[in-house]
């Protein structure tokens, strides 16, 4: 098949329009049926993690916080009754 050949059957292709009307007839009804089907069944549990995000990073701020707290009263209590190498250990004295 040479390319005149290959033209000459684009050309026809895109001159010959199929009729439509009726795959367009109840569209917006087929698709509002489907949307709703699937809105019907189970979150798989990957959207479901999406959706707790939110809640994840939450707890994460919350033990982030909590930690530097505990670290902070740590540090406090090490240097008021410790000796200087139990509140510094690299200082070298």
């Amino acid at each position: 098949m040479n390319d005149e050949q290959l033209n000459e059957l684009f050309r026809t292709a895109r001159a010959s329009r199929p009729d439509t009307s009726r795959a367009e007839y109840g569209f917006e009804t087929r698709l509002l049926a489907a949307i709703r089907e699937s809105r019907r069944q189970p979150l798989p549990l990957a959207a479901l993690a999406w959706r707790l995000m939110p809640v994840f990073a939450a707890v994460v701020v919350a033990v982030g916080v909590w930690s530097y707290n505990v670290q902070s009263e740590m540090n406090a209590e090490a240097s008021l009754g410790a000796e200087a190498t139990l509140a510094n250990p690299l200082g070298g004295e």
